[in-house]
């Protein structure tokens, strides 16, 4: 279980064309990528369908202030494949860094997705969950769980 400040919700809900979420803002930190590793949970909430999706590629983007201009973080993007042999983004899947990336340098931080639908098809279905935590939180499994 995690304790989630609803100021450090990147995206929350339906993923069904490409976006941007909301901006986080880490004033505080000067140079937040560099600091203690600061856990970053993104999940998947609801599965996407391998029959629509193709791939879904996650980007972080920085900036000075909530207005921009924004700019990739280095090294921070991460293409997702989702086939039906290998359906990645299902319902818990984390597909993204567990860590803030080393490479952010600014106190203004947002997630991008870009949605790759299969040719021909629409994205109905698919959810998304992505915050910043104070600790990390990995999810249970079995050999956790007591009686």
């Amino acid at each position: 279980m995690a304790i989630i400040d609803r100021n450090s919700i990147f995206f929350e809900g339906p993923l069904t064309a490409s976006t941007t979420g909301t901006a986080v803002a880490l004033n505080a930190l000067k140079l937040p990528g560099r600091m203690e590793p600061m856990p970053l949970r993104l999940s998947v909430t609801q599965a996407f369908k391998p029959e629509e999706v193709q791939s879904l590629t996650i980007g972080l983007e920085e900036a000075d202030a909530a207005s921009g201009p924004w700019a990739a973080v280095p090294g921070a993007a991460v293409s997702v494949p989702n086939t039906a042999e290998n359906p990645a983004l299902t319902a818990g899947a984390r597909p993204y860094h567990r860590f803030l990336p080393q490479g952010v340098r600014k106190s203004w931080l947002r997630l991008t997705f870009t949605l790759t639908p299969v040719s021909g098809k629409s994205v109905t279905q698919g959810h998304i969950f992505s915050a910043l935590l104070r600790e990390e939180d990995l999810p249970y499994e079995k050999a956790l769980m007591v009686g």
